[in-house]
């Protein structure tokens, strides 16, 4: 008899909810992340994804639920208290990098390290940084000033910064969306590759097809709530669309009418 406890998750999310004035734009939400998994989100457009996003990197404030960081309850009421207690980072569909600043600066943007606690250590930041994009494979180089590089490497300066600080977490909103076709594979390699590194990420994306090929689970939202959690063997496309949008319902409801 195997009497080891289940693995913990590396993020527990009870009972989440959030309301704007009559609007439930979360509600009652529960959910587990664990170690090295990749959680795909997708759902319709105002389906909550947005605001449950929010709740976790501390941008908005829950009004209810709780959040368990490896089986620990923890309060998270800014972005700052999200990457340092969570252990999360999120990595924007628009990046929000700045960019006429150079690679380093953008990825310790905030949390800059120093020397005597006052002056900024740019050569220890542009040696860390340049480690990071060498571990990813990266063109770019932490002297480089971000607006001249392609939207893909782009993409991996803001994913550096998470490995930089050691992230647990990494939430992924649209990576593929404003990149070429030739890099969408690029990226979603280097999804496989953080997981291989122990990472967590939740990937949300409209492109199903990129969601089906990396996510270990994929999580349905509608209308704030979780409508399906889905592991993702032998899924499709139009498996997804039959439970995004109740195609097979509306399907036999058409026929019986």
């Amino acid at each position: 008899m195997d009497n080891e406890s289940p693995q913990t998750p590396l993020l527990s999310i009870r009972n989440l909810s959030k309301s704007f004035g009559p609007i439930k734009a979360v509600n009652n939400v529960s959910l587990d992340i664990m170690v090295g998994e990749v959680v795909g989100l997708v759902g319709d457009n105002a389906a909550g994804k947005s605001t449950f996003l929010s709740l976790l990197t501390g941008y908005h404030r829950k009004d209810t639920g709780e959040f368990i960081y490896r089986g620990k309850p923890v309060s998270v009421s800014s972005p700052r208290e999200s990457r340092n207690r969570l252990k999360i980072e999120m990595v924007y569909q628009n990046l929000s990098l700045a960019p006429d600043l150079p690679v380093w600066q953008n990825m310790f943007l905030g949390e800059e390290r120093r020397r005597f606690g006052v002056f900024n250590d740019r050569k220890a930041m542009v040696s860390d940084a340049d480690k990071v994009l060498q571990e990813l494979n990266a063109k770019a180089r932490a002297t480089d000033i971000v607006g001249t590089l392609s939207g893909g490497e782009q993409q991996l300066v803001a994913i550096g910064r998470a490995l930089l600080f050691e992230r647990d977490l990494i939430i992924m909103d649209e990576p593929t969306a404003a990149i070429s076709v030739a890099k969408i594979e690029d990226v979603l390699r280097l999804i496989v590759q953080l997981k291989s590194r122990g990472k967590s990420v939740i990937l949300v994306s409209h492109r199903l097809e990129d969601v089906l090929t990396v996510a270990d689970r994929i999580v349905v939202f509608s209308h704030g709530t979780v409508k399906s959690i889905l592991p993702n063997r032998h899924l499709n496309i139009s498996d997804l669309i039959q439970v995004m949008f109740d195609r097979k319902k509306e399907a036999t409801d058409n026929a019986e009418n």
